[in-house]
């Protein structure tokens, strides 16, 4: 934590740490995290990759956020200054976005949230893709996010722990090749609850979102990706409400099996878990 807070302080003229707290680390964690307090009482957040995959990741996060920041009306990390880690890349230190995470399984409970968050979904899928290329961001078509799913599947049946049926269904939903076209558009790329901030109303019963965080796998990509979470933790009815106010926020009409693969997404990243832990060793 104390080497955290020194980074802040040298990648942010001005900033005199007075408090600093780590978030706890595990061995297989991509980025080293802290949440630190200046003389002025104001709050940040330093986030240091501890790999060159994990700098990388995070270099597309900050380049999306910085098309994002004024283009869009929630708020998302801004990084205010940086600090060279060496062949890790470079962390980041921004200020501390207002606001809590929600529980996709809740958004009932709040009126309107699912509309809220269809529509900012939205506004990130209608970014310009040019845009998005000239900022570096990885860029798949619709026949390489396919690929790349089934490599996935391939390297998680060397393992022996996938089920034959498992492997079968999926196999055969990925082999459906007119579920895979769609044109690709900017994504957040792995978004979850976690993800959504949000404050409440005076009436404590409404709910909007004041900002997106979490933006380290943003690519250009299929946007059934953004949709795993919703279809995987919310109750039917409110991803079919996040579904519509998405469809009348976007700039072109979704394509129709958007939720089809949004729902094998879903159940695919178990298989891109199970690949990742493995690489890892744990």
């Amino acid at each position: 934590p104390l080497y955290l807070a020194a980074v802040a302080s040298s990648a942010v003229p001005g900033l005199d740490p007075v408090t600093v707290e780590a978030l706890p680390s595990l061995p297989y964690d991509r980025f080293d995290v802290a949440f630190v307090r200046d003389t002025e009482h104001r709050r940040w957040v330093v986030r240091a990759p501890r790999t060159a995959t994990a700098g990388a990741e995070l270099e597309s996060a900050i380049a999306i956020t910085a098309l994002l920041a004024r283009r869009v009306g929630f708020s998302v990390p801004g990084p205010k200054g940086f600090f060279d880690l060496g062949d890790s890349g470079r962390a980041s230190v921004y200020p501390f976005l207002p606001g809590d995470p929600i529980d996709l399984g809740e958004v009932p409970d709040r009126r309107g949230l699912a509309g809220d968050i269809g529509r900012v979904m939205a506004t990130v899928h209608n970014l310009d893709v040019a845009l998005a290329d000239e900022a570096g961001l990885p860029s798949y078509d619709a026949d390489a996010c396919r690929t790349r799913r089934l490599a996935d599947l391939d390297r998680a049946a060397t393992t022996g722990r996938v089920p034959t049926s498992l492997l079968t269904r999926w196999e055969q939903a990925l082999e459906d090749t007119a579920v895979w076209r769609f044109a690709p558009t900017p994504v957040h790329g792995g978004l979850e609850g976690r993800h959504v901030l949000v404050t409440l109303g005076d009436d404590g019963a409404t709910a909007s979102i004041r900002g997106l965080v979490g933006w380290r796998r943003a690519k250009v990509a299929d946007p059934a990706d953004d949709f795993a979470a919703i279809v995987r933790d919310c109750a039917p009815e409110t991803a079919t409400a996040v579904a519509r106010a998405y469809a009348h926020g976007r700039a072109v009409r979704p394509d129709r099996y958007l939720l089809d693969r949004a729902h094998l997404v879903a159940e695919l990243g178990y298989v891109s878990a199970l690949v990742e832990a493995m690489a890892a060793g744990y």
